[in-house]
């Protein structure tokens, strides 16, 4: 499966008193990434709104594999598990674009949901197409 990839620059404010990336912003991190991912493919927050629908984070997990420093360059390496539900899975791997080291994987899991909160089981139409798009730029399909 192939992975989209986000760079960014560790910012002095993410930092800690020791210099090192304060642990909260990975998830963060990992947002940007998949805000990326799903801007590619009209599936953003103001473009799931537009539709009718928005997907929020009912799950997240986050493991540090080794301390990010400012003015790192990180590369976010994000994707998104197929699935039959009205849900999305999006796991990311977050590396030291110097020299590829693992910093940090995770991964965010999402509900489909009306603007009314009415939870949905099955992949709507008029998003279907869209996610279709994304898998297949994924090798996930």
């Amino acid at each position: 499966m192939k992975r989209h990839e986000t760079k960014i620059a560790v910012r002095f404010q993410e930092v800690d008193s020791f210099d090192v990336v304060w642990h909260g912003h990975y998830i963060g991190y990992f947002e940007i990434g998949r805000l990326d991912l799903a801007k590619k493919f009209d599936l953003s927050p103001e473009a799931l709104r537009q539709r009718g629908f928005f997907a929020p984070v009912v799950d997240m997990k986050c493991r540090i594999r080794a301390s990010a420093r400012y003015d790192d360059n990180l590369v976010v390496r994000t994707s998104v598990r197929p699935m039959d539900k009205a849900m999305l899975i999006f796991t990311y791997t977050i590396v030291s674009e110097r020299d590829g080291q693992v910093i940090a994987e995770g991964e965010t899991t999402h509900v489909l949901l009306t603007l009314e909160n009415k939870m949905l089981y099955a992949v709507p139409e008029e998003l279907k197409s869209s996610l279709r798009r994304m898998l297949e730029y994924l090798d996930a399909a």
